[in-house]
């Protein structure tokens, strides 16, 4: 599981390790699931499928809504996995699928946006359309995408491309929106935390069970950690109501 990192010199400076994550995102709790690791000659895409038929047999199909992923992931087989578990994916669009983004952007750029809102202080403009081809090896009927532009204060404007399953039917461009961005407690309330605040990326021992058995508790202390915190504040927010009323 130790993926050399060399020097110009082709001197060994040290080791990487990498794992998928699976966490539950979309509600006021963000909970690590399981990981999944992958060494040389794997892939992420590859673990990440069989992490989800792991969660798809630990978990149920019920326990989960939809599955929301990085671009990285948005691979034939890993979309089909997901669909055979019973479960739509919301998965970043990017130049991995440089014909279907073109498509996208050559339509959209074309159009004014189909809806647009405030989220928080942001302005967000959303385009939208079910009806894109799929690519060869992929068996859906249609691909849905979508497109946001997100406005900040400061004049920033944050712009991403979504691909999905999911009907515009089914699930309002706005709903989609707000699913697609749940992408992003995966990395700032997954990773960022496990690296910054659990020492994740600090590995003393080598061995493939080692460095699973660590990455295990490293997620049980932080799921620990974040129940107890969000029931401390539920605590807090309680007495300030009995205060106030």
């Amino acid at each position: 599981m130790c993926r050399p990192h060399r020097n110009a010199e082709k001197e060994i400076t040290g080791y990487r390790h990498h794992f998928v994550l699976a966490s539950v995102v979309g509600g006021d709790l963000i909970l690590p699931v399981d990981v999944e690791p992958y060494g040389p000659g794997d892939s992420e895409y590859r673990a990440g499928q069989r992490l989800l038929a792991r969660v798809r047999q630990n978990l149920g199909a019920r326990f989960i809504s939809y599955v929301v992923v990085d671009g990285e992931f948005a691979t034939a087989p890993f979309l089909h996995a997901a669909g055979k578990a019973g479960w739509p994916v919301v998965a970043r669009l990017k130049e991995n699928l440089p014909e279907l983004l073109r498509a996208a952007e050559k339509r959209f750029r074309s159009q004014p946006p189909a809806l647009e809102f405030r989220d928080g202080t942001d302005r967000v403009e959303i385009w939208d359309a079910d009806d894109f081809d799929p690519w060869e090896s992929l068996q859906w009927e249609t691909v849905r995408v979508l497109r946001y532009r997100q406005h900040k204060p400061d004049g920033d404007v944050v712009e991403a491309y979504w691909l999905t399953d999911l009907s515009s039917r089914r699930i309002s461009r706005r709903c989609l929106y707000h699913m697609a961005k749940s992408r992003w407690h995966i990395e700032n309330e997954g990773f960022d935390d496990a690296k910054n605040r659990y020492g994740l990326e600090h590995i003393r021992h080598h061995h493939e069970r080692s460095l699973l058995i660590v990455w295990l508790l490293t997620c049980l202390a932080w799921k620990i950690r974040v129940v107890n915190q969000n029931e401390a504040t539920r605590k807090v927010r309680r007495r300030a109501k009995l205060v106030m009323s």
